[in-house]
Order: structure tokens, then C-alpha cells, then sequence
């Protein structure tokens, strides 16, 4: 690829991403921040189309800064190439303080230019991959680097971008959140699905599978691991075993539906939770949880899942809680279940000790219903030593005391409204 094109792309896309940035309504993230600092890498890598782009951008706004995104079809690059970009950036750029290099997994072997140049350069690297930061990079980079992690919006970023700010005081406020809580849970956290048509969801799950996954690890069975991510949406808050599943998509090896399954980890379409327990080996050998990484996903890629708002409502609360835990060091989520199976939907711990117990269910109307959910809570409070347990329901609130223990109900809106 000779310079002069490869400096005709850059300028487009910084046109492009400039006109964007003026057009649209564009919602701050929360709790996360991008300083870029010389020997000291930013890493900020989530799910395609989730907003690190913007995110980047925004992080360098007033700073002379270049750009540019490998997810681009004009650009023909190999590792040993990628000086070039180097030279276009000084011959554009020639003020730039930070590099953003967007989606440059896509270079294989591009690890070792990134941990040359940070040493001179303030450098932000954004990738759909959950690994950006293992092999190469991580050998060169340990201790250099700074990992950021962006999600799909949150239910707070949905409300900013349909500017609504929540009065907890007032009825028809309360009505409105709800409602746009309705709509959230079906349409999910992706800021173009909200001007787009019902093709968005397709589009963007075809594209993860193409270009995230199957171009990336070139996987012996490509048609298992499409019915594999399928199943895997559709079942959005189940546990999982890796022998059924093999037995399910007939495949002879476990070993091949547990790097199947890290695939769709890897690209964010899914996410694995594992069984709480004391004892390290027990938690190792438990099944996991899975869950998609949007409820939008849900919706549209397994409309017959989500039929019911039970389980959109977990796969949002397991999201939620997922993004809480990466604002702060230490924090982890599990789920408990006992020998009974008698299960706590969310365990989620703090520096290896459990914190906070969440059921969700949808409507606890029905005596049963309650009865299966406190009991199942109470005693997983008893086991885990914790004296508050939550139930998160779609339009509960009260709380159950009982011999120095409490359960609270809570409201999903409201759950979703804390920082």
C-alpha cells in the first residue's frame, strides 16, 4: 500500500469521525476515563459498535492528536508496513500528541510496533477482542499499559440520550423511566440501534461472527460455532455443560466446544459466570452461566427467548453488574447454587469475599413464586454470611426482616438508577 493512499484514508476518516462528532447527540460514559500517557499504553477494548471509537476521540478532544481505524477495507497492511502509517500521521499530523490506532488487531503481528512506539508516544489501541492484551503485547507492555473496558450503554446512558433525568418524586417521571426501561430491554445498549431499523441487530451479530471470530481463529467446524452462538443467545442466563453441548451439536471433543465458547468470549457476544464456592477446585469444576453481552441481542437474534421479561431482565441485571464490577479492583461475579439446586442468580464479590446476593424475577405475585425466590435467598445468605440480601422485580418495593437478616425488594428502574 503506498503512502499517498494510505494518507487519503486517514484524512477521510478524520472527516468522517469529525462531521459525526458535530452531528450527533453524544453521550458521555460513565465512571471511565482515558488519559494517554508516553510509555504507558491505553487499552480500551469491548464489544463491536459498543462506542470505544468515540470514546477514544472524545478522551483526545482539544489535544492535536491522529487517528486511524484498521477496520477499513482500503487498508492493506502487514506488521512490517505499519511505519507507513507512522509517516503519514507526521506528514498530516506533524503537531500530534497521541496515536489512536482503532481496531488493530486486525494486523497480526502488530504488537511489536505498538510496544516501540509508546515509548515516545502517548498511544490509545481499541480492539473487539477481550485478548487484545495477551501474547506479544502483554510481554512487552507489563506494567506499561492502562485497560479500559467500554460496554453497551447503560440504563443511565439510555436515559441521557433521550435526555431524561429521573425525578424519584414524581409520578409521571416514574411513568416515563419505565416505560423507556420497556424499551431498553427489548432494543438493548447499542447507540446506532436507536436510528436504525430492525436489520441492525442481524447485521451487527453476522458481523461479529464473520470478521471477530471466524476470519480471526478459522475454526475447523465454522457451521458449529454459528449454531453454538445461537444457542448460546438464545439461552441467555442458563448454565451451561460443555458435554451436553458437544452432544447437542455433535461435536466428539469437549476440548473443541470449550475453545468454541472462548471464541464468543473473546468477541463479546457472550460472557461466563461461575458457581461460588468456598473451595476453589469445586468452583473450577461447576458448571458456569452464560449470558449474551446485550439483551438487543436477545431480541432480535432469539425473539422466542425473550418472550418473557424474566429473562431479559437477568441478562440486563448480570450486564449491569458486569460493568459495575470493572469500575473498581477486586470485584467479581458468581452465582450459588446448592446441592439441592436451589440457586442465588448473582453473587458478587469483593477481593475474593462475598458482598451482595441479587435474585431477579419479574412478577413474585404468585405465593409460590415469592416462596421459591426468598427461600432460595435466605439460604444462600446463610451460607455466604451475609446479613441483605436483594430481590430485583419490575415493580416491587419492600423489605422482609427477619432474625437479624433483611431481604429488600427492589424496583429494576430504580436498581438501575444507582451508580
Amino acid at each position: 500500500m503506498e503512502t499517498n493512499q494510505l494518507k487519503s484514508v486517514i484524512a477521510d476518516q478524520r472527516e468522517q469521525y469529525l462531521a459525526k462528532l458535530i452531528a450527533e447527540h453524544i453521550v458521555p460514559r460513565e465512571k471511565i476515563t482515558c488519559e494517554p500517557k508516553t510509555d504507558l499504553a491505553s487499552v480500551i477494548t469491548g464489544p463491536r459498535r459498543a462506542g470505544k471509537s468515540t470514546f477514544a476521540l472524545l478522551s483526545v478532544k482539544g489535544k492535536p492528536h491522529a487517528y486511524i481505524n484498521f477496520d477499513d477495507e482500503r487498508i492493506d497492511l502487514k506488521a512490517s508496513e505499519l511505519n507507513l502509517v507512522i509517516e503519514a500521521f507526521h506528514s498530516l499530523y506533524s503537531d500530534a500528541e497521541v496515536y489512536i490506532f482503532d481496531e488493530i488487531q486486525r494486523i497480526v503481528g502488530w504488537e511489536l510496533f505498538i510496544s516501540r512506539i509508546v515509548q515516545t508516544k502517548k498511544v490509545i489501541v481499541t480492539g473487539s477482542n477481550s485478548k487484545l492484551l495477551s501474547g506479544e503485547l502483554a510481554t512487552h507492555l507489563t506494567g506499561r499499559h492502562m485497560d479500559i473496558r467500554v460496554y453497551p450503554f447503560s440504563f443511565r446512558e439510555y436515559l441521557a440520550y433521550h435526555r431524561h433525568s429521573p425525578d424519584l418524586h414524581l409520578t409521571s417521571s416514574i411513568s416515563k423511566t419505565k416505560t423507556l426501561l420497556e424499551q431498553f430491554l427489548s432494543i438493548g445498549g447499542y447507540p446506532l440501534a436507536y436510528k436504525s431499523d430492525s436489520s441492525f441487530y442481524p447485521s451487527l451479530y453476522s458481523d461479529i461472527l464473520q470478521k471477530d471470530i471466524l476470519a480471526r481463529y478459522h475454526p475447523r467446524y465454522p457451521q458449529v460455532l454459528k449454531d453454538l452462538a445461537k444457542l448460546l443467545v438464545s439461552t441467555s442466563g442458563s448454565e451451561i455443560s460443555y458435554n451436553r453441548l458437544k452432544n447437542a451439536l455433535g461435536i466428539e471433543s469437549i476440548h473443541t466446544m470449550k475453545k468454541y465458547v472462548s471464541y464468543l468470549e473473546n468477541a463479546f457476544l457472550v460472557f461466563t459466570i461461575p458457581r461460588f464456592s468456598f473451595k476453589l477446585k469445586e468452583q473450577m469444576m461447576a458448571p458456569k452461566k452464560i449470558y449474551c453481552i446485550d439483551t438487543g441481542f436477545v431480541s432480535s437474534i432469539a425473539p422466542e427467548a425473550s418472550s418473557g421479561k424474566g429473562r431479559l431482565m437477568e441478562t440486563l441485571v448480570a450486564v449491569e453488574l458486569l460493568r459495575r464490577s470493572s469500575w473498581k479492583y477486586g470485584l467479581e461475579l458468581c452465582y450459588w447454587k446448592d446441592h439441592s439446586d436451589r440457586e442465588v442468580d448473582f453473587v458478587l464479590l469483593e477481593k475474593g469475599k462475598p458482598k451482595e446476593l441479587y435474585q431477579v424475577c419479574y412478577d413474585i405475585s404468585n405465593p409460590l413464586t415469592l416462596e421459591r425466590e426468598v427461600e432460595s435467598l435466605k439460604l444462600g445468605m446463610a451460607d455466604l454470611r451475609i446479613k441483605t440480601g436483594f430481590i430485583l422485580t419490575w415493580d416491587e418495593e419492600k423489605t422482609l426482616k427477619e432474625k437479624g437478616s433483611e431481604i429488600r425488594f427492589v424496583p429494576l428502574w430504580k436498581w438501575l438508577l444507582e451508580v
